[in-house]
């Protein structure tokens, strides 16, 4: 990690409103942003605005917010697991089945 590249994101921390979001890839339907995520107070913590890294589909509002290098390397074991990919093409099948629609002539 370079100190080149922290500098550049401090400076753009400080410059971006909260929730404003800054792209940063884009892989087919999945978009990746740098999002400002404002100050949060509980009654016992106060969290300072900081930034974290949103993934979503390109056509979604929400997504997921990942803020530390542990969340990710989870978010990768998972998606990268034989179990998941078995699941989401069954989904898709199921899918692809309920998008027909006959008409009768």
């Amino acid at each position: 990690m370079s100190e080149d590249l922290v500098r550049k994101l401090e400076d753009l921390m400080n410059s971006m409103k909260d929730w404003e979001r800054k792209p940063v890839l884009k892989s087919g339907h999945i978009v990746v942003e740098l999002v400002k995520l404002p100050e949060r107070k509980t009654k016992t913590t106060a969290r300072p605005a900081h930034l974290a890294i949103m993934i979503r589909r390109e056509d979604a509002f929400r997504g997921i917010i990942i803020e530390e290098p542990d969340e990710l390397e989870d978010l990768i074991v998972a998606v990268t697991t034989p179990k998941l990919k078995e699941l989401i093409n069954a989904v898709y099948k199921i899918l692809k089945k309920h998008r027909v629609q006959e008409f009768e002539l």
